[in-house]
């Protein structure tokens, strides 16, 4: 493990999501424990405030500032926290599990996604905060949100990609089509996503540790790319990992990825190479974000249900530490002239 790294006090089950908040202070984390934990970023670290829900929390956003968030998980409802009063509303529900939620501060509206394949809209300052419920051909797993394009990357089952202009759908009080349909490049389940900071791409992770880079652009369709990672040699075999964990760098547009090998890679899309390897962690990585200001790695590491696991003790490992040499460690390295 990296050291250096600040460790923080972590929930009592898996990480699911982490979020930094929009001034990069704070620091959200959902669990599979049922609950979502704010932590102050504060030295020395402080034991986190801790939110509890129904069942167990898939998701969990920031919304317009560091004092309201989101969450979503297996009880199906979307909740909005106030955390400086402590109160907890329900905007509405889905009809199964949520996966994933983001917040579009240019459009001051939440988007969810949910297993019950479809996507819905809210907007938490009406009086009905429901603006529109879009259908979905298969369960919807990841959504990433490229504020610098407007677009919005709904990652399904069956490889199905959809992408949405966020400002045609914050608009919308009926159902719309989406941008483009699009097949994942990945042949296997894609397990995580992220949008480039420029907005002009994203890369997907796999079940059996492959990553593609891809474009919104129909144009520059002849520059995707998918190559192997989160792989080893054990005795003679070939070991193949989820990548469950994905984060591109706000400021450098390069992009970390986390496996269940316990490692996490630094990548230059452009360059096609790999920048930097960090020493292995103790336990698989199920969670990474960088804040907005680019000056921290937040690493979630815990158990993930793929693997069958050797000793009892590494089912309850769980890790929520924070980074702070990766302005340095993203940037791009200037090409020889």
């Amino acid at each position: 493990m990296s050291t250096g790294d600040l460790a923080l006090q972590p929930p009592a089950d898996g990480i699911s999501s982490i979020c930094f908040s929009p001034d990069s202070t704070r620091l959200l984390i959902s669990s599979w424990d049922g609950s979502i934990q704010l932590h102050h970023l504060v030295a020395p670290p402080q034991p986190p405030a801790v939110f509890s829900h129904p069942a167990a929390v898939l998701t969990a956003c920031f919304g317009y500032s560091s004092t309201v968030a989101f969450s979503g998980g297996l009880d199906k409802r979307v909740r909005q926290w106030d955390f400086e009063t402590g109160q907890c509303r329900v905007l509405g529900k889905h009809d199964d599990a949520i996966s994933s939620i983001v917040w579009c501060a240019e459009y001051n509206v939440l988007i969810s996604t949910s297993w019950d394949s479809t996507l819905k809209v809210w907007d938490p300052n009406a009086d009905i905060p429901l603006r529109s419920t879009q259908p979905l051909p298969s369960r919807a797993y990841n959504l990433s949100y490229a504020p610098t394009s407007s677009r919005l990357l709904v990652s399904m089952a069956h490889r199905h990609v959809f992408v949405y202009d966020v400002g045609k759908l914050a608009a919308a009080d009926g159902q719309i089509s989406p941008a483009q349909e699009r097949e994942s490049a990945l042949k296997f389940l894609t397990r995580s996503v992220a949008v480039m900071a420029d907005g002009k791409g994203w890369a997907s992770g796999s079940i059996e540790g492959r990553i593609a880079v891809e474009y919104f652009d129909p144009a520059d369709q002849g520059s995707k790319y998918a190559f192997r990672a989160h792989r080893q040699t054990v005795e003679g075999v070939d070991c193949v990992y989820p990548i469950n964990a994905l984060a591109y760098h706000p400021i450098h547009n390069t992009f970390a990825s986390g496996g269940s090998d316990g490692f996490i890679s630094i990548w230059d899309h452009n360059a096609k190479k790999r920048m930097k390897l960090y020493p292995k962690y103790p336990t698989a990585i199920s969670a990474l974000a960088f804040s907005p200001d680019g000056s921290k790695l937040a690493i979630g590491a815990s158990y993930e249900h793929d693997n069958a696991v050797s000793r009892p003790e590494d089912q309850g490992r769980v890790l929520v530490l924070v980074k702070d040499t990766v302005m340095e460690d993203c940037k791009p390295k200037a090409k020889a002239q």
